[in-house]
């Protein structure tokens, strides 16, 4: 009769079994949230190519720097472009209706992001900046800088894009944590 004797190094059957289940599953999460983000991704910027073939064939802008969202009452596609000139433009492509009227803006006739965002900074020290982006709203070409203010309330800025004027303030505050 043999005896069998077990070696220190050996792990036990349900160890090996356990860890290859978690091996499993984390390799799992992890490829469905790759899955997930790309998703999330490609739905963010949906119809962009689109955008950026009829802004190219529509206007006079021959390269595209960005393209950003603008939801507002109404939404737009925000083309960031430059002609030939290497003159700056805005082009704010409507996403509703089958009939697109473009509205089209030099960017020596606007406030630049980089100014808007100084002196909103100058007014807003304690405010936590989230993002800014161009936007028509009432047919006022404007920048929407979205922030949390010192009262930690979530605050939309309306800014009249040629001398960066106040338009609109809305501050909306959190009910429930």
């Amino acid at each position: 009769m043999r005896i069998r004797q077990s070696s220190p190094y050996t792990k036990p059957s349900w160890l090996r079994w356990s860890l290859l289940l978690v091996g499993i599953v984390v390799v799992a999460i992890g490829i469905y949230a790759a899955f997930l983000y790309h998703d999330i991704n490609e739905n963010r910027t949906a119809g962009f190519e689109t955008t950026k073939k009829q802004v190219l064939s529509a206007t006079s802008v021959t390269e595209i720097e960005k393209v950003v969202t603008f939801n507002g009452a109404e939404s737009y596609h925000v083309v960031f472009g430059q002609t030939d000139e290497n003159e700056g433009r805005l082009v704010f492509y409507p996403l509703k209706g089958k009939e697109k009227t473009l509205t089209t803006i030099n960017e020596q006739e606007m406030i630049s992001e980089e100014d808007m965002l100084r002196k909103w900074k100058s007014n807003c020290t304690d405010c936590e900046f989230i993002k800014i982006v161009p936007g028509i709203v009432d047919e006022e070409v404007l920048w929407e800088i979205t922030y949390r203010d010192a009262s930690d309330r979530y605050v939309l800025d309306y800014y009249a894009i040629e001398d960066g004027s106040q338009f609109e303030q809305y501050r909306l505050k959190q009910m429930f944590k």
